[in-house]
């Protein structure tokens, strides 16, 4: 049997238990809801929709660390296989550190007085600040690849 094929198979039974924990919450939401008199799950004392949600969630992170693992598998086989790629990668990550230290170097920090009452420090808001800006630069290098790929299409 293929790994395609048994990657196939496992993906098929994680989003069958993804299903059933979905069908299981949403029971177990209506449930609480109907017999606290809640109209909208909002209202419902956290630690009981809490203990609804819970299974659910450990599968997304389950999900989430396997995606990972797989990606740095592939990412490192293929480096194994084609060492002339480690340039290209080394060139990568360097390009995203220079944009990183950019954006932070870019952002301003406030402290920030939450609603709950914590508060948000000036570096912490300055890191969000950053990432934020990260995320539009990346985005713009994103948007502007696509555009100059599809205009190199259209004239070749």
């Amino acid at each position: 049997m293929s790994i395609s094929k048994i990657l196939t198979y496992v993906v098929l039974a994680i989003g069958a238990i993804g299903i059933i924990l979905w069908f299981v919450m949403n029971n177990s939401i209506s449930g609480l809801m109907e017999s606290s008199g809640a109209s909208e799950a909002r209202e419902l004392p956290f630690d009981e929709a809490a203990a609804a949600v819970t299974p659910l969630y450990t599968l997304t992170l389950v999900i989430f660390a396997i995606a990972i693992i797989a990606t740095l598998i592939a990412v490192f086989a293929g480096l194994a296989k084609n060492p002339s790629g480690l340039k290209s990668v080394g060139i990568g990550i360097v390009a995203f550190l220079v944009i990183l230290g950019i954006s932070y170097g870019v952002a301003e920090g406030t402290q920030v007085e939450m609603k709950d009452g914590d508060i948000l420090t000036a570096n912490e808001s300055k890191w969000v600040g950053a990432g934020l800006y990260m995320f539009y630069i990346l985005a713009i290098i994103a948007v502007g690849a696509m555009i100059t790929a599809g205009i190199k299409k259209i004239v070749s």
